[in-house]
Order: structure tokens, then C-alpha cells, then sequence
């Protein structure tokens, strides 16, 4: 991820604890690691189209187009660059195409499947949005409360947008044990009721605070079936599906929270409402999507 990114963004410089607290999950799920090149074809190119530009107004795929061009230019022999414009037109080709397709790839990853209790939005929406983020990172708060709700009434209800989650619980084991509090509460449909319960705070400021009895208590101020939800705190089935988004979010270089993938763009931290409108709407107009 860029250097560039805001300083509210919240990052780790260390291996999430979800792995080190679950070494068991690590090893196992190494094998289903996305392939190194996506890696380096979002931290280089797609990187800076959905960064790119917050408040000057650039688009963010002329952005990347004419990064690309530069460093084409940058690398070319002298006698390739004075007498040789085809090659220059051809290097500058494979690139867009290789970004095209790193783009595909990372939009892949939305699932978009019609039954999913933690999305948001049609299934067939013309831009998917994957958030990967932590119930006790005080900047995944900034964001649910602040800029999601816009979010949704701006693209999710107008239907050009839909929104999945994905745990990446870097803050510890109450990190972790809340991700699987929203994976139970999802099992009772009720997931995005238990996201704006726990994201009503800043959750840190009470040490030691998210333990089970306060899970219980937000599941049974959102009428849950408690009986059902502790159960399910204890399954480890659950834990699992958080451990694999984990690992999924870090093999594709994610080192805080939140950070999304907008259609294939990448935007990492509690951004302002303006860049994700940017990205947002470029990744429309790949998709030939009308614009609310």
C-alpha cells in the first residue's frame, strides 16, 4: 500500500494477530494465497488510480494511464523513445492491459452472492465494494458512521452499489472474538443490525471490555436468540471463516483497517466521502453504469 495514505488510516506493522493467536489456520490456509503478481500489479499501478487525485478532481484511470506512460518512457532505450513510437505505443498497451487485468482480478473477490448476510445492495450491482475491517479499529468506527450510512443512501438504495464485509481482526483476541460475534449474528440474519451496535463507540476505550458477556449483551439488545448466539461463539466453523478472510486480506498486502476494493479499485483507510465518490464512480464507468 502507498506511503501516501492519510494519517487516519489505522495500520499494523506486524502480522495480524488473528494468525499468531491461530497458528493452526495459517499454514493451512497458505496454499489459497492470492498469486504474488496480483500483489504487485495493485501495490504499482491501481494503487494510484483509486488514490490518486482526492481533491484535485483527476480521474483516476488518466491518472494511471499517464503514470504508466511516464515510467514506460523512463525505462525505454533513447533510440526507442526518439525513433521507436510504436514500441513506446506497445509497452504502454501491456501495461494497461496488465492493470486491466490485476483490476479483474481484485473484483473477483467480491462474491456477490444473493443470500450473503453481511452484503449490502443488489447481488448484480454494477460496482462491488469489499471491506475488510475491525470492530475495534476506532478508524473502521470513523467510517461506519460517518461515511457508510451516505454511502448507502447515495449508491446502495439507487442500486449501482453493493457493499461486502470481511474480518481482518488486527487488534487481538477481543478483535477476534467480536468477528466471530458478527459472523454468529449473521447467522440469525442479523449482522448489519450487530455492526452498527458494536460501531456505536470506540470500543478500545474500555479495556478488556469486549468479552463474551458483552457480546451477549449487544445480542440480546438487537433480539437475538441468545441461546443460539453463544453457541455459536463457541463454533469452530466460525472462527475459521474469520481466520480465512484474514489471511485472503493479507496476502493481498492489507496491513491496517479498513481498506476496500471498489470494482478492482484499491482505497485504504477512513478516507473522506470525496474519494470514495471518486472511486466509486470510475469503477461505474468501466461498468457502463449510469450515474445516480
Amino acid at each position: 500500500m502507498s506511503a501516501d495514505n492519510p494519517p487516519d488510516e489505522h495500520r499494523e506493522t506486524t502480522a495480524s494477530s488473528t494468525t499468531e493467536d491461530h497458528p493452526s489456520s495459517s499454514g493451512r490456509s497458505r496454499s489459497s494465497l492470492i498469486a504474488p503478481v496480483v500483489v504487485l500489479l495493485v501495490v504499482g499501478a491501481l494503487a494510484l488510480a483509486a488514490m490518486g487525485g482526492g481533491t484535485s478532481g483527476d480521474d483516476p484511470q488518466e491518472a494511471a494511464v499517464s503514470t504508466a506512460e511516464d515510467e514506460v518512457v523512463d525505462e525505454l532505450p533513447e533510440e526507442l523513445t526518439t525513433d521507436g513510437g510504436e514500441a513506446l505505443e506497445d509497452q504502454v498497451a501491456e501495461q494497461q492491459l496488465a492493470e486491466d487485468e490485476a483490476r479483474e482480478a481484485l473484483d473477483a473477490i467480491a462474491t456477490r452472492e444473493p443470500d450473503d448476510p453481511r452484503a449490502l445492495g443488489d447481488a448484480d450491482a454494477p460496482v462491488a465494494m469489499v471491506e475488510w475491517a475491525d470492530f475495534l479499529c476506532p478508524f473502521c468506527g470513523v467510517f461506519a458512521r460517518d461515511t457508510e450510512p451516505e454511502l448507502i443512501e447515495r449508491y446502495v438504495e439507487t442500486g449501482l452499489l453493493r457493499i461486502e464485509w470481511r474480518d481482518l481482526p488486527f487488534q487481538g483476541e477481543q478483535a477476534m472474538l467480536a468477528a466471530i460475534g458478527g459472523q454468529a449474528a449473521a447467522e440469525q440474519d442479523a449482522f448489519w443490525a450487530y455492526h452498527e451496535a458494536m460501531f456505536a463507540e470506540d470500543l478500545r476505550s474500555g479495556e478488556g471490555r469486549v468479552d463474551r458477556d458483552f457480546l451477549l449483551s449487544i445480542a440480546a439488545g438487537i433480539d437475538l436468540d441468545v441461546d443460539r448466539f453463544a453457541a455459536d461463539l463457541d463454533d469452530p466453523a466460525l472462527a475459521e471463516r474469520v481466520e480465512g478472510e484474514a489471511v485472503i486480506g493479507q496476502s493481498l498486502g492489507i496491513s491496517g483497517t479498513p481498506a476496500f476494493i471498489i470494482g478492482g479499485y484499491p482505497l485504504v483507510g477512513a478516507q473522506p466521502m470525496e474519494s470514495f465518490v471518486q472511486v466509486i464512480e470510475a469503477a461505474a464507468q468501466d461498468a457502463g453504469a449510469e450515474l445516480p
